[in-house]
């Protein structure tokens, strides 16, 4: 399904703007995580700059800006070879994110934009041009990064823009960013989406019931995109995957939730986030089942398991079990031995369970 009818009154909202003629110079997509703002964002830029998906990357008129580690941007600048690893990266990265809005895309785990990304804008944006040259500033809160030196730089050309520019920057924490950099843009919230609108993604996909897809979901667009790749039977594999290796079924057990996770870790970081997604919701149900909250979520199997082992282990520390995930997850961020962490989570969790 197209941004333009998952976010159809803000979609109305910037064709408004178009067809008026009133496209700002700056703007800033703000909103829950997962509400489609960078494909909003990218379906705004095509349509101000009059560039279609398979010119947008190769335009000299559009300007991506994302977080990524200081010696990447330098490399990519400096290279004269289009076959260069950091090229090739780059170009990779912008195909599958023009090509995939709706999902998340990731070039590095930096946290930093750096200001090496913005003097090479500085020296590139204001040649003339007859189309609209867009900037396109996704995790702008990165901008402020450290001592926020890429803010102040950004902030400078913000206050003299060249002509015929649009600066789109998109967050999911606006309150990261500078109010020097909010007060130069016009701000856009993305609102969370519908379940009316769930429903109409689902529409040719009958595995799940609005109800349990919101509940798993939290309504991300990106949860839900990668969602439509799994059915019943692999939830409740993941779940109880994560479970007998925690209850130390036997040997077997741990080492295949062991294997698994770390190959996903290695090969498909969304897969990877949407299993401990899963298991971490499993975790909520357990939790409002043993607090006789209603638990009724359209998946009878995942919640009929839920109650076997809330009667199983009734003593289990909900909190500490979702813990012991998060601390693995800022494990791997902090670059720490995956193995290692992971066998740490599942050793703590194994204590939280009884």
């Amino acid at each position: 399904m197209e941004i333009k009818i998952i976010q159809s009154e803000i979609s109305k909202l910037l064709n408004a703007a178009i067809n008026e003629q009133r496209i700002s110079n700056a703007y800033i997509f703000y909103g829950t995580s997962g509400s489609g703002k960078e494909a909003l964002a990218i379906e705004f830029a095509k349509v101000i700059s009059s560039t279609n998906s398979e010119k947008f990357i190769s335009s000299d008129n559009i300007f991506f800006i994302i977080p990524a580690k200081k010696d990447f941007y330098e490399k990519l600048f400096k290279s004269k070879s289009f076959d260069s690893k950091e090229y090739k990266k780059w170009k990779k990265f912008l195909s599958n994110k023009i090509h995939n809005p709706l999902q998340k895309k990731i070039l590095s785990d930096s946290r930093n934009i750096p200001v090496e990304a913005i003097k090479n804008l500085k020296e590139k944006i204001y040649f003339k041009s007859k189309k609209r040259k867009v900037v396109l500033i996704f995790n702008s809160e990165a901008l402020s990064h450290g001592s926020a030196e890429s803010a102040n730089m950004l902030l400078k050309i913000l206050e003299e823009p060249p002509k015929n520019t649009t600066f789109i920057l998109v967050t999911d924490l606006i309150d990261q960013v500078k109010p020097t950099i909010k007060s130069r843009c016009q701000t856009v919230y993305v609102p969370r989406i519908t379940s009316d609108i769930i429903s109409k993604i689902f529409l040719s996909n009958k595995s799940f019931s609005t109800d349990f897809i919101s509940f798993i979901s939290d309504n991300n667009l990106n949860t839900i995109d990668s969602l439509m790749l799994w059915n019943e039977v692999k939830i409740l594999g993941c779940v109880k995957s994560y479970i007998n290796a925690i209850r130390y079924k036997n040997a077997d057990s741990i080492s295949s939730f062991k294997n698994s996770t770390l190959d996903l870790y290695s090969s498909s970081r969304n897969e990877f986030n949407l299993s401990f997604k899963v298991i971490k919701k499993f975790i909520k149900l357990l939790s409002m089942q043993n607090e006789s909250i209603d638990s009724k979520i359209g998946f009878n199997e995942f919640e009929d398991l839920a109650s076997i082992v809330s009667s199983k282990y009734i003593n289990m520390n909900h909190t500490e079990l979702v813990k012991n995930i998060e601390d693995f997850h800022q494990s791997l961020n902090a670059n720490a031995n995956p193995q290692l962490s992971l066998m740490n989570m599942i050793i703590n969790s194994n204590k939280a369970l009884n």
